[in-house]
């Protein structure tokens, strides 16, 4: 049984910078984005909590339901980071 893979890139919220070094979960599967914020991951079919964690961001969290292979396009991640 094939299971499908859903690939996206992760960038800082205000700047649109990748991020390097995310962790990306669904279920238990485990994926890190690369230089680029890039990332492709399993998924189980259905609907599905992805989770999306850095030390240096606020923790994010999506729901998808899952039918097929699929590119989720930007997420957005918020830096813990306030600039005076």
């Amino acid at each position: 049984m094939n299971v499908p893979q859903i690939s996206g890139v992760v960038v800082e919220r205000f700047t649109r910078q990748p991020v390097r070094g995310v962790t990306i979960r669904i279920g238990h599967f485990v994926a890190l984005t690369d230089a680029m914020g890039r990332f492709s991951i399993e998924a189980p079919l259905g609907p599905v909590q992805i989770s999306i964690t850095h030390r240096d961001f606020h923790p994010y969290a999506m729901s998808l339901n899952v039918l097929r292979a699929a590119d989720i396009g930007v997420i957005s991640f918020s830096s813990k980071v306030i600039a005076l």
